[in-house]
């Protein structure tokens, strides 16, 4: 009896081939290809830009102000259709601009990964923040003030074992 379940655990690892380990970064870039979740490459127009990153969540946005007439375009598609009518998005995301009066002296092209569109709103006016302050040092006051320039913290809060969500237990029966 001994030696069957030697021999059957010799031949459990017999029949498994090592493993081939790819390097982290190549497995990330097939996954970004095979779910389509790279953004769409844009153009820039010629003339002096301004960078920033913004984060939000899972999001995470790289924004250029480029001098011009007030244009917003996300992932190379106009940020109305962007965020399909959503009110609230559109005027999040043109928050900074707003709170600094640039709204008709600045494009801005941003690219978008992670998240949801809620996320990726938030994400998109921290970097436009952020590059209004590579543009003026001075407005970080007003930026300050009305809380653009600080990273929101708040994540989704992890699943825990034996319940169905993070808080959320199955029912409790008596009997």
């Amino acid at each position: 009896m001994a030696e069957k379940k030697k021999e059957s655990k010799k031949k459990k690892s017999a029949a498994q081939p090592a493993a081939e380990a790819k390097p982290a970064a190549e497995v990330k870039k097939i996954v970004m290809v095979k779910t389509g979740l790279k953004p769409k490459k844009t153009i820039l127009p010629p003339g002096t830009k301004y960078y920033g990153t913004g984060r939000r969540k899972e999001a995470v946005a790289k924004v250029w102000l480029v001098s011009g007439s007030g244009k917003v375009v996300l992932n190379g598609r106009d940020f109305s259709d962007y965020f399909a009518g959503r009110k609230s998005l559109e005027i999040k995301v043109l928050k900074p601009l707003v709170v600094t009066g640039n709204e008709k002296s600045f494009d801005v092209y941003a690219t978008t990964l992670g998240g949801g569109v809620p996320g990726q709103a938030g994400a998109v006016c921290m970097g436009i923040a952020r590059a209004l302050l590579q543009v003026n040092p001075d407005l970080r006051i007003k930026l300050k003030r009305e809380g653009l320039l600080r990273r929101d913290p708040r994540m989704k809060e992890r699943k825990k074992y034996g319940l169905k969500r993070a808080r959320k237990a199955f029912q409790y029966t008596k009997r």
